[in-house]
């Protein structure tokens, strides 16, 4: 829906006094009276150069002089009575001013991937506690609607992750994803959901996806439930996925979106950090 803004043109032209000069000066006219002139003054000088007399003197420069007049005091006439008689050039244009969006739906976009280090992980070796620090890797999205609005807030969404091997024909497993804050600090902190509202001005989020040490040849699905699953270092092992190449879906749906992703996710194995590349469906 769009709102018209009706202009009319005639109330930008020039004033009253403008127009009737216009009028009264117009080409034809203006022309007539420059020649006019042009005959008075030169039959003036040739009468008294000549020494010319009675009609001779009225022929050769009285008659342009009074064609002048005329011409002038019809030019006044005619501009005075076209300016009070005669309607204004008023040319309406339409503009049209968009309403500010109320339905524009929320966009989400991948922006990335990238490969972080996870909060340390303590496990009991020979009596002592060791701290490991593996990886974590995850894909970045955001709301990047046209025009954002409250309504363009992705409302309550949640990301449902699905592994499958490299051809997609075999499906491995699949977990409800687990968002997580741009620190690990807050991730020690618990700061992980299963569900957020994604705003609508390009904020990166993150979901997670996978765990992996380095010297593992394995990683290992992450979300929430990890912490009851795998409580001693997050090696979930039925949510283990070997060296080699492997095909992703992500769906991210809410309230008020949905959306598919597809991605390839390359585990290299021992001393390797996992690799992601996103693939068309």
């Amino acid at each position: 829906m769009v709102n018209v803004k009706v202009i009319e043109l005639g109330a930008m032209k020039e004033s009253a006094l403008s127009r009737w000069l216009s009028r009264a000066f117009s080409s034809p006219i203006i022309y007539i009276e420059i020649v006019a002139a042009v005959m008075v003054l030169v039959g003036w000088v040739a009468a008294r150069y000549l020494k010319l007399n009675g009609a001779a003197e009225l022929l050769i420069w009285m008659v342009p002089l009074t064609v002048l007049v005329t011409s002038f005091i019809v030019s006044v006439c005619y501009a005075t009575y076209s300016l009070f008689t005669k309607n204004e050039d008023r040319r309406v244009v339409s503009v049209n001013i968009p309403e500010p969006a109320g339905d524009v739906p929320p966009r989400i976009r991948f922006l990335g991937w990238e490969v972080t280090e996870a909060p340390p992980i303590f496990t009991q070796v020979g009596g002592m506690q060791v701290g490991e620090r593996p990886w974590l890797t995850r894909v970045t999205f955001a709301n990047e609607p046209d025009v954002p609005t409250p309504i363009s807030i992705a409302r309550g969404v949640a990301g449902h992750i699905e592994f499958y091997d490299a051809s997609r024909d075999s499906f491995i497993f699949g977990m409800v994803g687990q968002w997580s804050s741009d620190s690990a600090e807050e991730e020690a902190n618990n700061k992980t959901v299963s569900q957020i509202d994604i705003l609508s001005n390009a904020t990166p989020y993150y979901l997670n996806l996978v765990l992996k040490y380095d010297k593992d040849n394995e990683c290992y699905g992450i979300n929430n439930d990890t912490v009851a699953r795998a409580p001693a270092d997050g090696r979930d092992e039925k949510r283990k996925l070997g060296q080699g190449l492997y095909t992703v879906k992500v769906m991210v749906h809410g309230a008020n979106v949905t959306e598919t992703f597809w991605f390839g996710l390359i585990n290299r194995g021992s001393g390797q950090r996992v690799r992601m590349l996103q693939i068309s469906t």
